[in-house]
């Protein structure tokens, strides 16, 4: 059985989540983007050449700056990457 062909507000709402990719690293979201793919830790930990923990870090990280940017805050880059994940939470 095939999958059904994704209506015009699903390729919308795609677009839009693309480009909220441009307000991270582009390391960043290239995890990002290897997750929403489903891909496996393991081989993105292998494609940049970082530990599982580093990876999972920048992941939540990229989620964090992109839900602060959606909320109409902005980062200040000189802050950690830990300060951006907890103010999350």
């Amino acid at each position: 059985m095939k999958k059904p062909l994704p209506s015009p507000r699903m390729i919308t709402q795609a677009d839009e989540a693309m480009l909220w990719l441009r307000w991270i690293d582009k390391d960043i979201g290239q995890i990002l983007w290897a997750r929403a793919n489903r891909k496996a830790w393991k081989g993105i930990c292998w494609a940049h050449g970082v530990s599982r923990k580093t990876a999972t870090k920048r992941y939540l990280f990229g989620l964090s700056v992109i839900v602060w940017r959606l909320n109409g805050l902005t980062y200040n880059p000189k802050r950690s990457m830990r300060h951006a994940i907890d103010r999350v939470r």
